[in-house]
């Protein structure tokens, strides 16, 4: 049953991404892409600051701000600004499918800087993957779009974030984790802000209200994974992360009138299916490397 209400806290996880992601693009529509992305970070910076001191986390502790925790904020606000910029040039279903391919980023990188074992079909299924990913984007033929590029560039930046946090201290509350990140987008936005030579506007009482609402829904999905991936079996749960790019796919549709192409289409497929692929072979081998331990544990000793 545990693994039920998980499951129901990551499909809303991914509604929630959803709905901020929508509110993202709409915004940029009116703001420029810096001042959408400072609003969120520093209000996103205080909740989770207020979370932490409410659970009286440590969160100014020397041990908590070691250079390589501040270098994974660091790929936290790399990732960010790429996307939210994605977001407000780029058809948001397009975002969605490119960037479901970071799990099988992360299997690269695994495999590559931490030498985790993956065998050749985990290979194969990353290469699959891949090729998802040139059908949505193109490149080389007259529907590329070049602006699409902005979202591998967030999916390399969350999959560096995601490596790093494997062999971070994981005594660092995951509060403090989350305010480090977004204090780190706040310099980031303001730097793209400077950059693109808009100038900030002000907002009027609809443009703050659905900001509100992306910062709001921003809380809600992060809540809500945490409680999920805590509640229920990893194994169970994350096949259900692929369900935002369904909720994007819809969104993209009803509210951005968005018509995504039959390449675009298996595209997505392709990802999905290598990533659930990969996923499912990762956790045999773990459950075969269990097995295998128990054996010998088990196994008479002369």
């Amino acid at each position: 049953m545990h693994n039920l209400r998980a499951i129901l806290m990551i499909i809303g996880s991914m509604a929630f991404f959803t709905v901020e992601d929508m509110f993202i693009k709409h915004l940029s529509g009116f703001m420029p892409v810096g001042q959408v992305l400072l609003a969120i970070a520093v209000a996103s910076a205080g909740i989770f600051l207020l979370w932490a001191l409410l659970r009286r986390d440590p969160v100014f502790v020397t041990r908590n701000w070691r250079p390589l925790i501040l270098i994974r904020a660091s790929t936290e606000a790399v990732a960010s600004v790429s996307f939210v910029t994605a977001l407000s040039r780029v058809e948001i279903s397009t975002v969605g499918a490119v960037f479901q391919s970071m799990p099988l980023v992360v299997t690269l990188g695994a495999a590559v800087f931490l030498k985790e074992q993956v065998g050749w079909r985990r290979w194969s299924a990353i290469f699959v993957g891949f090729i998802g990913v040139l059908m949505i984007i193109r490149p080389g033929v007259s529907g590329f779009e070049p602006q699409a590029l902005w979202v591998l560039v967030s999916v390399v930046a969350v999959a560096t974030r995601d490596l790093m946090t494997r062999v971070m201290d994981a005594a660092v509350p995951s509060t403090v984790v989350s305010f480090q990140a977004f204090l780190a987008v706040i310099p980031a936005a303001m730097l793209n802000l400077w950059l693109s030579g808009a100038a900030p506007i002000s907002p009027d009482l609809p443009l703050v209200f659905k900001t509100l609402m992306a910062i709001l829904a921003g809380a809600a999905g992060y809540t809500l994974i945490v409680a999920g991936m805590r509640l229920g079996d990893a194994s169970a749960v994350t096949p259900f992360r692929y369900s935002r790019l369904v909720f994007t796919m819809i969104g993209g549709v009803l509210v951005f009138h968005e018509r995504p192409d039959l390449m675009t289409i298996l595209g997505s497929a392709l990802i999905i299916a290598s990533g659930l692929y990969s996923f499912l072979r990762e956790r045999k081998r773990a459950r075969l490397d269990r097995e295998a331990i128990a054996a010998d544990l088990e196994a008479p000793r002369l």
